[in-house]
């Protein structure tokens, strides 16, 4: 099999490569000119550069490629204007869709997310690939979510017009090495002397090591079954928000004072920080986040069965192991 990979400076991405070439196939990694590549070019794969939302640059990356998986996008939930993920995830996935199409590729993955899914996934009862999403207002902590359901429903339309064989995959909660987000806030937040949790702070959570994420959406890519239809990428059962970030603090190899404090406190002093930050005109995500803060209290319960039941998935890394490799991967990298 010859593959593209989308978003190979990414998390999911840089996986997808790392695993693919270890099953021997021949792999072309996407990366834009402004990309950090210096990891990518340890692993052996072919690097083109191009960009999503450029389409004449596509066309190269995708001649004679068998499989896409496209993983590239904006991951930055609570925090950028619309258009910016209007461009890159839901006009970036067109392209990338009609590039396919032109070049007869055999079979698309688009990688989605368990977020689109939005209040449906706070109930007591888990959400499966046949629950209706319910995403919140549109406004900026959603735009994440509401553009990845648009990139989403893009894709099957293709299938469904008989333009491309797609298949939809939603990872909910990633963690691992060169996650920037779940993993980094879970390990900063349990690091400190004193952690202060808002309230409870401790919903059902879907946390998935990432070569565990990696391999069912390979399963997902090369199986007949797949074709036409939408993944969950979960644990068998949910895991307790704060039974991952226990497990994250021994993999520290420490104990901290913890302490509680009023839901609306830590909500306003997001507010603060995301203030601060707009004043700075800073690009990158705040460490604190209203958005953030709601996942807190809000969760995500998930039913990955359907993966495991046709495609013949199974998480391998449990949480205990896989924040020791997170840590352990942080701690070589010279990282605090």
């Amino acid at each position: 099999m010859k593959a593209l990979v989308t978003g190979a400076t990414g998390c999911i991405g840089s996986h997808i490569v790392e695993a693919l070439l270890a099953q021997g196939h021949e792999v072309r990694a996407l990366a834009r000119r402004t990309s950090n590549i210096s990891h990518l070019k340890t692993t052996g794969a072919e690097i083109v550069f191009g960009d999503v939302e450029d389409y004449d640059s596509l066309r190269a990356a995708v001649d004679g490629v068998d499989v896409v998986f496209h993983a590239a996008a904006r991951v930055m939930p609570g925090w950028g204007v619309w258009e910016d993920f209007e461009n890159c995830i839901v006009k970036g996935t067109e392209n990338m869709l009609r590039a396919s199409a032109e070049a007869g590729v055999s079979r698309f993955v688009y990688v989605s997310s368990g977020t689109v899914l939005g209040e449906a996934s706070y109930r007591d009862a888990p959400a499966d690939e046949s629950t209706t999403p319910q995403l919140a207002t549109f406004k900026y902590d959603t735009f994440y979510d509401h553009a990845k359901l648009q990139a989403e429903q893009l894709s099957l339309d293709y299938h469904k017009q008989g333009k491309l064989p797609v298949t939809v995959v939603r990872p909910c909660m990633v963690y691992g090495p060169r996650d920037r987000l779940l993993s980094d806030r879970a390990y900063r937040q349990v690091s400190v002397p004193i952690i202060v949790w808002p309230g409870k702070a401790n919903p059902r959570t879907a946390p998935v090591y990432v070569t565990d994420v990696v391999d069912c959406i390979i399963l997902a890519a090369t199986s007949d079954k797949a074709v036409g239809q939408v993944y969950h990428i979960a644990p068998p059962d949910p895991v307790w928000f704060r039974d991952f970030t226990d497990a994250m603090l021994r993999a520290q190899g420490g104990r901290r004072l913890q302490v509680v404090i009023p839901y609306n406190v830590g909500y306003v002093w997001c507010s603060l920080m995301e203030g601060w930050a707009r004043l700075r005109r800073q690009k990158n995500i705040p460490y604190l986040t209203r958005s953030g803060m709601r996942f807190l209290n809000q969760g995500m319960h998930i039913d990955g069965s359907k993966a495991r039941k046709e495609l013949g998935w199974e998480p391998k890394v449990s949480i205990e192991e896989g924040t020791r490799l997170y840590v352990q991967w942080r701690r070589s990298q010279g990282k605090k």
